[in-house]
């Protein structure tokens, strides 16, 4: 076995050293750094400037130049998230969670022209809802949100185009409550043609556009449900038969009104009586 002396060692430490430098000199040397010394210094700079392509920027890779690929003809978007909607509802049921991605799904494929375009068979606008939406109780307070935080800045909160917005026009917005937003006999009384407006806008004789579309802001869902709120206001105005009011609701707008109008009378009970 063979020993080194001290000195012996500590020059193979020094060559050793001296080799180590050497080699992460020549490793430097092959990344083709910044030639700056001013930050940042670039030492990987195909990793800091890859290539990318940004949305309406030019591409000479394609032949029409365009970095945005336009979708294959025919192609359905059907899903935007990675699950079987149809072998999860036959094993696990139409779940809460799962609900809302499953309707998504159906509404890519939008094959319901009474449902997403408000019309017909024959292409016309329907009178009413469509059966597929059910008309309840939440669907017009989402009317109603989706009402005032869109619609009312030019229609009204009460939909009689009193708007902060509408007030300002040349040519105020219409009242809804108007009878030719009413009647479904004419074309605007019917509820397909609120629809329409609604998600496309409206457009006069000329081509002109009289108000624009809310289709980025409305989905379908939400657009039937802002016509059924419309309806709501336009039932606001009417006469009705207080009997035709639920006992509870008609208590308690009752009290509303108590609550309002501290001095007014007593109103009558529920049995028609006196104060």
């Amino acid at each position: 076995m063979t020993t080194l002396l001290p000195t012996t060692r500590s020059r193979v430490a020094r060559v050793l050293c001296a080799a180590g430098v050497c080699l992460a000199v020549a490793a430097l040397s092959g990344c083709r750094g910044d030639r700056s010394d001013n930050p940042p210094r670039q030492i990987l700079p195909d990793m800091d400037d890859s290539p990318k392509w940004k949305p309406q920027s030019e591409s000479a890779f394609f032949a029409d130049g365009r970095t945005m690929r336009p979708a294959v003809e025919g192609a359905v978007a059907f899903g935007r998230y990675d699950f079987d909607p149809v072998a999860f509802e036959a094993k696990y049921g139409h779940e809460d969670w799962a609900g809302p991605l499953i309707d998504s799904r159906k509404d890519l494929l939008r094959e319901d022209d009474a449902f997403y375009r408000g019309v017909d068979a024959q292409g016309d606008f329907l009178n009413t809802i469509p059966p597929s939406v059910e008309v309840t109780r939440d669907l017009v307070l989402r009317g109603q949100s989706r009402f005032n935080i869109y619609c009312s800045a030019c229609h009204g909160y009460l939909g009689d185009g009193r708007g902060m917005v509408g007030d300002r026009w040349i040519t105020q917005p219409p009242s809804y409550h108007q009878d030719k937003y009413r009647d479904p006999v004419q074309r605007t009384g019917k509820d397909g043609y609120i629809f329409d407006v609604a998600r496309n806008g409206m457009f006069d004789a000329t081509g002109a556009q009289k108000m624009p579309g809310y289709a980025h802001a409305l989905s379908e869902r939400d657009a039937w449900a802002v016509v059924a709120y419309i309806r709501a206001l336009q039932a606001s105005r009417t006469t009705i038969d207080s009997d035709q009011v639920p006992e509870d609701v008609r208590q308690d707008l009752l009290a509303r009104r108590d609550a309002d109008a501290p001095d007014a009378p007593t109103p009558p009970d529920s049995n028609g009586g006196g104060p």
